[in-house]
Parts: C-alpha cells; structure tokens; sequence
C-alpha cells in the first residue's frame, strides 16, 4: 500500500455517500483523508481488526469477503469506484466483521476515525447518508442469502451475468474463476463447467474474460 500526495479535494469521483453535505462540508471531510493505492490483493483489512476509518474508492474495485476455517473465501459484496468501504465500525466501534482487499490496483481516499467524528459532531447529516449505504448492504447480502440458499449455480451464475452486464449485454470479467466462485459460493471447476454449459446452450457467447449475452430473454428466464 503507498500513499499519495494528490490533494484529496482535487479527486473527480463523485462519492454519493457525500450527497448530504453541503460543498464547504464535504471539502471539510475530504481535505481530512489521505489518497492511498493498493496493488491487487493487498488486503485493506482483516476480519476482528478495530475499525480505523472510512475508506472512499476513487478507482479499481474491492471485495468485502469472510474465509472459513477451511480456508475457502466467501466474498460478500464487490464494491466499486464511487463506494464507501467499511461504514459499520464508525458506528458500533466493533471489530471488521469481514476483511477487504483489491481486486485490481485501487486507490481509495481513506479519512481516520477520529477526523470522521470530528466532521461528523459538526455535520450530523452525513450520519443519515452513511445509514442509507449501511441499508443498501443489508439488502444485497439478504439477496446474497436468498441466492445461495434458493438458488442453483446455474441460476446465480445468470443472474450475475445479468447483473454486470445491463444495457450493454456483455460483461468484461475482472474476477477469475475461482473469484467468480467465491462470489457466487461454489468452486472454481463448477463455475468452468457452468459458463460452458450456458454457452453449450446458446444462451452466452464466452471469448477470453468477454462474455456475450447472445440469448438475453432466454439467460432471464434461466435467472428465474
């Protein structure tokens, strides 16, 4: 991990968690961070670390995952450009309850615990910002729960691609297999078998880490 010396007023994401404050308060809370980059899969932080502040991603992507005692990596949510990382410890001052690491090189502007509370005393809106995010998380990990208790690999796996594809009807895979697996809660192989079974079928056209949607109507209806 190193850090930059950008001016983190100067940086052109737009974090919606922000939203709620007015510009002399939103520069207030970005002049307090400090603009880091990691490289793919150095970890931000471990599960059962104390909290240490708030991480806003300016570029790359990061996954919130747990890892059992087994070993196997369960990720949790794919969070992006745009996303704020590791809200619930400002709040409860509790451990992680999971760990985060870069799935590419990020950089994220990162703002200490104590420089939050200190903007969050004066600015108690960004409070009710930071409640919506934690709410839209608890969403996605109820439709994480509901995928892998009701659904089929061959289901979750539509869906994702559904899901990352949108309007353009291809997705350009930034995970692997085996990231795709922990996201989807398989093993790499059955994640192999399943992308050439839908494109056995038809329904996906895979070319290197470009997959087609060639049959978009048939891939949700096997979405369910």
């Amino acid at each position: 991990m190193a850090a930059r010396q950008t001016n983190p007023c100067e940086l052109s994401r737009n974090y919606p968690l922000l939203d709620e404050l007015d510009e002399a308060s939103r520069r207030a809370l970005l002049a307090r961070g400090v603009v880091r980059t990691y490289a793919r899969g150095e970890v931000l932080f471990d599960e059962g670390e104390p909290g240490k502040g708030l991480f806003l991603i300016e570029s790359g992507s990061i996954k919130i995952y747990k890892v059992s005692e087994t070993g196997r990596e369960q990720i949790l949510a794919v969070l992006r450009a745009g996303d704020s990382v590791a809200e619930l410890p400002l709040f409860d001052r509790a451990p992680y309850p999971a760990s985060a690491a870069a799935l590419d090189q990020a950089t994220v502007l990162f703002i200490p615990l104590r420089s939050f509370d200190e903007v969050l005393a004066e600015n108690p809106s960004i409070a009710l910002a930071i409640i919506r995010a934690l709410a839209r998380r608890m969403r996605a990990l109820v439709e994480l729960i509901a995928d892998l208790s009701l659904r089929q690999v061959r289901q979750r796996l539509a869906r994702f691609l559904l899901e990352e594809a949108g309007e353009s009807r291809e997705v350009r895979l930034s995970l692997t297999n085996e990231e795709l697996a922990a996201r989807l809660g398989t093993v790499r192989d059955v994640i192999s078998r399943t992308l050439s079974s839908l494109q056995n079928d038809g329904l996906i056209q895979v070319e290197g880490r470009l997959i087609r949607l060639s049959d978009y109507d048939g891939l949700r209806q096997e979405a369910g």
